[in-house]
């Protein structure tokens, strides 16, 4: 029997969903498996905030933190589905990690074919969930990808429509995208670049005055969900602890590593970073540069570009360059990889013949996936979440948070109040009781700005004036990050309350 055109191109397709749905499945499986990993500091931060969201709580009052509020908002949604748990978060978040991958696919689809798509979500879905990016903990970095790849493709429909309706929703995404992390401002910019370039190389039958209503459009969508959070922390009283906490002390701490450090702390943490998967990352080089070699396919390569530039721009604010902030620029890194294998597939690969190419392709993508897979074996396939979690984390009391927990609830009532002297807001998620202070972290006492002693009094007075039922010490070097120049009043303060008003248990 003689196949069409259309029955061929018809089986590709449900093979290559077929494939992108093994992927999905070998990720739930690892996922559930992980679902009992002990929540981390940041995870503890977003969980505890979400937590406070779903009593009617509004963000700022009583925890306080330089993130916008994006991130506790869809940790609310996710609790209130999934439960108020680890194990809830965590499979939350497989769902969001899974419906990533899927968007991957579809960008890489749109941009370069199946091949190149099923190289893409393969490759994300194994670095996203590679214990080199953190990729168990429902990082913030996981909701911007999200937010971002929905946003691109409505973009590219509000290009090939040119509706102002698209263009608005597409903002709204990017907008989202911010409102989960402040470096997601640079994906908005990508989009605004990007819409001006198409304008320019499409030969548009519409005129400039309509490039000027398009963009106006989509930064109004972008804007939205920003306005709408300024009038919620304006209406409940904390627009100033908001703007000081997401700005001003934000700014700050941005500028905290010098650029002339940036260079350095990026190659000491990049090899944990790439990890076992590391041949992924030199695929993308070479994806990088096969498309120089890639007849046609102009405004596709001009999109990967942008893409990848503003990508790598969206890790790099305050030079931290910590394993999670990589996240942003994993879909970047997978769709490299699909511009490779897709360059593989063509015709224009001058060493083989397509149908060799192709194999060698396929065959390099699966040694590089088997590479990382087998590094990380212990990780994804038999290790104990809770002993993985000290393996990866060291001295973190990240189990122990549990305990501590289970020790505080089962001797407090739910409207007793608790203050913890560290960074472990976690504690106070698992014992489902409110912090005695907004700092629940500590980290920015510690640094050496001009509000360091003044938020150590701000603390202490919160702390004097509800009484918490418990104080808990953490006397781990992680949870504070002092430096040798930190001030120390706070701990002078402590040492004289607990022994005045407080008995060891």
């Amino acid at each position: 029997m003689v196949k069409t055109t259309t029955q061929k191109k018809t089986q590709r397709f449900s093979k290559s969903w077929l494939i992108l749905g093994f992927i999905i499945v070998f990720v739930v499986l690892v996922r559930v498996r992980l679902s009992d990993f002990p929540l981390e500091r940041d995870e503890g931060e977003y969980a505890y905030m979400g937590q406070l969201m779903l009593q009617g709580v509004p963000p700022y009052s009583e925890a306080y933190n330089m993130k916008l509020p994006g991130t506790p908002m869809i940790y609310a949604l996710i609790m209130s589905i999934f439960g108020q748990t680890s194990q809830g978060i965590h499979l939350g978040f497989m769902v969001v990690n899974c419906a990533t991958i899927a968007l991957v696919f579809l960008l890489a689809r749109k941009l370069m074919g199946g091949p190149a798509a099923l190289a893409a979500s393969g490759t994300y879905a194994v670095l996203s969930l590679s214990f080199s990016v953190y990729g168990f903990a429902a990082h913030a970095t996981h909701f911007v990808v999200l937010t971002v790849l929905g946003g691109i493709l409505a973009l590219l429909s509000a290009l090939e429509k040119n509706t102002l309706k698209a263009y608005f929703g597409s903002g709204i995404l990017f907008g989202l995208a911010f409102l989960m992390k402040q470096p997601g401002v640079f994906f908005f910019l990508f989009g605004m670049l990007y819409v001006v370039y198409h304008y320019f190389i499409s030969r548009p039958s519409h005129t400039l005055k309509r490039l000027f209503l398009n963009l106006g459009i989509f930064s109004y969508g972008a804007a939205v969900p920003l306005l709408v959070i300024l009038v919620w922390v304006y209406t409940a009283g904390v627009f100033n602890r908001f703007w000081f906490w997401t700005m001003e002390y934000a700014a700050m701490y941005g500028s905290e590593i010098p650029i002339s450090s940036a260079f350095n702390v990026f190659m000491r943490n990049f090899p944990f970073v790439a990890g076992s998967f590391y041949l992924f990352w030199i695929l993308s080089v070479f994806g990088f540069i096969a498309m120089f070699f890639r007849n046609g396919l102009k405004p596709q390569k001009v999109f990967i570009l942008l893409f990848a530039l503003f990508s790598f721009l969206s890790i790099c604010p305050g030079f931290h360059f910590r394993p999670h902030y990589f996240v942003t620029l994993l879909p970047a890194v997978s769709i490299l990889v699909g511009v490779l294998i897709e360059f593989l597939n063509s015709n224009q690969f001058p060493f083989f013949n397509r149908q060799y190419a192709y194999l060698i392709g396929l065959g390099i993508f699966i040694a590089a996936a088997l590479v990382g897979i087998i590094g990380q074996k212990e990780y994804i396939f038999t290790g104990d979440p809770v002993k993985l979690s000290r393996t990866i984390y060291g001295p973190n009391p990240f189990p122990e948070a549990i305990e501590i927990a289970k020790f505080i609830e089962s001797r407090s009532a739910i409207n007793d109040r608790i203050a913890i002297f560290g960074s472990e807001p976690q504690i106070l998620f698992y014992s489902k009781r409110r912090s005695s202070t907004g700092y629940i972290y500590t980290y920015s006492l510690m640094e050496q700005h001009d509000y360091s002693l003044v938020m150590q009094k701000e603390m202490i007075k919160e702390v004097e004036s509800s009484r918490p039922k418990f104080i808990i010490e953490v006397h781990v070097d992680f949870s504070w990050l002092m430096h040798p120049e930190s001030e120390k009043y706070i701990f002078r303060w402590l040492d004289n309350y607990v022994q005045e008003k407080y008995t060891l248990v």
